[in-house]
């Protein structure tokens, strides 16, 4: 809001100059298989960026762990966390939205909608955000799936889903390691193909999430 005075549009269709970072992230985005935003230019203008960000809760089971010696478990901090960001978009054009998963096998993935886009983040949902349980595994391809396509027709210049989670995926169903790391690297690059970018903040920094852009929770912003 203090930044809202006239500036440089960037990721436009058509413009007066090449926007550089745009540029440079389609290089990035060919060599990851993805398809490149092709939005390529800079014009005048005052509109401020609007965002739709869908925050996916990691539910599983292992969320129940508690962090270090404390008693806050990780799905408190995950709670938390999501509250806050609430509270900050709030008051600005930005959309946001709070689902969460959790899987039992294939034949049984949960998906929750706790906050739904332009929904008032009023004590009810406050309310049910902080008292989903944490549950059984972690399936996140399937869970990412049904995230793209609930943020794929939001407005707004960039469309986000936000994964936090614990670590790598898994399921009582799936014994092969890397298949549902393969599958949620299908679901990213499917994403990817719908001008939705897929984020990750993890707390296992050994977790293998494909080709995810991860943010370890024990990384320096540097090293991330």
């Amino acid at each position: 809001r203090r930044l809202s005075r006239p500036r440089r549009r960037r990721r436009q269709w058509e413009g007066d100059d090449i926007d550089l970072n745009a540029a440079v992230e389609v290089i990035v985005d060919q060599r990851m298989d993805l398809s490149p935003d092709p939005r390529l230019f800079m014009r005048p203008g005052g509109e401020n960026r609007t965002s739709s960000v869908l925050v996916l809760l990691d539910l599983s089971e292992s969320t129940n762990d508690c962090v270090g010696g404390s008693m806050q478990s990780i799905l408190d901090i995950e709670k938390n966390a999501a509250l806050l960001l609430m509270a900050s978009a709030r008051h600005s054009r930005d959309r946001i939205a709070v689902h969460g998963f959790s899987s039992n096998t294939r034949a049984q993935v949960d998906y929750y909608r706790l906050l739904e886009f332009a929904a008032d983040p009023d004590q009810r949902a406050q309310g049910l955000i902080r008292s989903v349980p944490g549950r059984h595994s972690t399936r996140i391809g399937a869970a990412l799936r049904h995230a793209t396509a609930c943020v794929a027709h939001e407005p707004g210049e960039r469309r986000t889903v936000l994964l936090v989670t614990d670590g790598a995926p898994s399921d009582i169903d799936v014994f092969e390691p890397d298949y549902l790391i393969e599958d949620a690297r299908a679901a990213v690059l499917e994403a990817g193909r719908r001008a939705v970018r897929i984020h990750g903040v993890v707390l296992d920094p050994k977790a293998d999430l494909g080709p995810l852009r991860v943010l370890s929770l024990q990384d320096s912003p540097r090293q991330a």
